[in-house]
């Protein structure tokens, strides 16, 4: 016999599935060279210390883990389970090891949350990266899928720029990673104005609410 709240769990549509999520960058970059994959000669810096806004002065660690935390509360409320890379800025974590992290963990999907920036102010818009197979061909087509529901959904969230979907063959979280996994740029705090909104409270829920519903419809048409 099944107790009520037994049979609440199993009715969320996310019940059983494992989350990763990697809000980007941290507190304080670590320049040290790792291979961008498992055996690779090309290294890249472990972890760079990410972008900061133009206008705001917040830096991008800062609000990739802010939208991760609201998102990994949208996820929880609907039977998921949420691994985080990081819970803080004050750590040290090389991109090869959160990918190990998550695929030790046997994680469904990886998102790993970003802002960009650019030297050109009026450039703005969300993107979504993917692996570009080699290192990743294993992952790559599930990730192309998680990727494009996702970035979808964020654009109907947001009404940011579209600014597509990407391969990149360089990135290591992307090369050490075994699950499937995409990398969302949720836009550019380098232009003033979508610095601006991504500081702030009400659009960084408008953003957890896009990847959240990307993430439902993925695992929905799977």
């Amino acid at each position: 016999m099944l107790y009520s709240d037994d049979a609440k769990e199993c009715e969320l549509p996310l019940a059983g599935v494992l989350i990763g999520i990697d809000p980007g960058h941290q507190g304080k970059g670590n320049s040290r060279p790792e291979p961008i994959a498992p055996g690779a000669g090309e290294t890249k810096a472990s972890v760079s210390s990410g972008t900061a806004g133009v206008s705001s002065g917040v830096d991008e660690h800062v609000v990739n883990l802010q939208v991760a935390q609201k998102l990994r509360r949208l996820l929880e409320e609907q039977g998921a389970d949420v691994l985080m890379t990081r819970e803080s800025a004050d750590v040290d974590i090389p991109n090869s090891e959160r990918a190990q992290m998550m695929n030790e963990a046997g994680a469904d999907l990886v998102l790993r949350i970003h802002c960009n920036g650019t030297d050109n102010r009026s450039t703005k818009g969300a993107f979504i990266l993917v692996p570009s197979g080699g290192y990743t061909e294993e992952i790559q087509e599930e990730s192309t899928a998680a990727a494009k529901a996702i970035l979808a959904a964020f654009i109907e969230a947001t009404g940011a720029n579209d600014r597509g979907v990407s391969e990149r063959s360089d990135q290591t979280g992307f090369n050490w990673s075994t699950v499937p996994v995409c990398n969302i740029e949720m836009g550019h705090m380098s232009n003033p104005e979508e610095d601006e909104l991504l500081v702030s409270d009400a659009y960084q829920e408008k953003c957890a609410r896009g990847l959240f519903e990307g993430i439902l419809r993925y695992f929905e048409n799977k």
